[in-house]
């Protein structure tokens, strides 16, 4: 990932990504998912990055939803 980028979620569930990235876009924070899963076996997890001064207000919509 680019540098100011920072990992704030990582799931091996799509829906779950599907969930964060609204509640990010929701309140206009910018979201990258980075997709690790293997196309064949269908482990490892899928990751979401955001800018690293939206991290910590990221972390908090996250944990505030549960999720």
């Amino acid at each position: 990932m680019e540098k100011g980028w920072e990992r704030i979620y990582s799931t091996d569930k799509p829906h779950l990504v599907s969930i964060v990235r609204e509640i990010l876009a929701e309140n206009d924070i910018e979201s990258v998912e980075v997709n690790k899963r293997d196309s064949v076996y269908g482990f490892g997890d899928i990751e979401i990055f955001v800018k690293e001064q939206d991290a910590v207000p990221s972390r908090v919509l996250i944990q505030e939803n549960n999720l």
